[in-house]
């Protein structure tokens, strides 16, 4: 055969295989169980992560202190009963001089008899500065320190403009030298002492008291002839403190005097006007 016609075969053939269809995959045999392919899931394309928007936060707001209630001294009675029980209203002396009344009286009465054994409690919380037993001239007493902090600022600046008595005067009174660490302390506390208790009191000297909590119940201890409760108020260095108090009496000691003398006449405690307390009484 030439070869012109050789090739001439080959290229139909070509053509030929070209154009055939694909033929289809024979099914299955029986009984031969077909497994479809596995689907491919594409991985995720990596995501940045969240972006986090810092925001300034508000401060925290501070913690609100409590109004302070400034009870009756004595239980279950108002500014307007306070006031007609007085039976020696507060008279103060001369700066220095121990001549009475340093302090204002109160009394219940009934049928002209001055009753014993009114429940009196404290008008302020704060610590007890001093425990006194049965000495004379106070009796049963005791005398509690209020930081002036504590206290609402107009009445810190009404009882700091009448304090009286920024120095002392000649006493006739016989007082020892003393020092104590205190003294020279420029931080205030507000002082007020209870005095004629019915019995000795129960706290000790350092303990805390509540405004309101019960400390005993007015008598006739010490320099007193009628049951009563004798209250003093004064404005003294912060942190002051007494083991006892006592004078005109020949078994008064010299450390009793002296603490006497610096609570009386000294100048170093301020007096005022505990009626300006009464004022602000909020609970009986």
């Amino acid at each position: 055969m030439k070869p012109k016609n050789i090739l001439l075969i080959l290229l139909t053939l070509a053509l030929l295989s070209a154009c055939t269809p694909v033929t289809q995959a024979a099914p299955p045999a029986a009984g031969v169980e077909v497994v479809p392919a596995l689907a491919v899931t594409p991985a995720p394309l990596p995501t940045q992560p969240p972006t986090t928007t810092l925001r300034p936060t508000d401060p925290p707001a501070a913690p609100t202190r409590p109004p302070l209630i400034i009870h009756s001294p004595l239980a279950g009675m108002t500014y307007a009963d306070l006031q007609s029980s007085v039976v020696n209203p507060f008279n103060p002396p001369p700066a220095g001089s121990d001549d009475p009344h340093h302090g204002v009286d109160l009394a219940m009465i009934d049928s002209g008899i001055a009753l014993a054994g009114q429940p009196v409690q404290a008008m302020l919380p704060g610590n007890v500065a001093a425990v006194i037993t049965d000495r004379f001239p106070y009796g049963n007493a005791l005398i509690i320190e209020t930081p002036l902090s504590v206290l609402p600022s107009g009445l810190v600046t009404t009882l700091s403009s009448v304090s009286q008595g920024p120095a002392a005067q000649t006493s006739a009174l016989t007082c020892p030298p003393v020092s104590y660490p205190w003294q020279e302390n420029l931080e205030k506390s507000l002082y007020i002492l209870y005095a004629h208790l019915l019995e000795a009191p129960t706290v000790q000297a350092g303990q805390p008291v509540s405004g309101g909590q019960l400390i005993g119940s007015s008598g006739a201890s010490g320099n007193a002839l009628n049951p009563h409760l004798h209250l003093e108020a004064r404005l003294g260095p912060a942190g002051a403190s007494f083991t006892s108090m006592a004078h005109y009496d020949p078994s008064a000691s010299s450390d009793e005097m002296a603490a006497y003398c610096t609570w009386r006449i000294s100048g170093i405690f301020s007096l005022v006007d505990p009626m300006l307390l009464f004022a602000q009484i909020a609970v009986e």
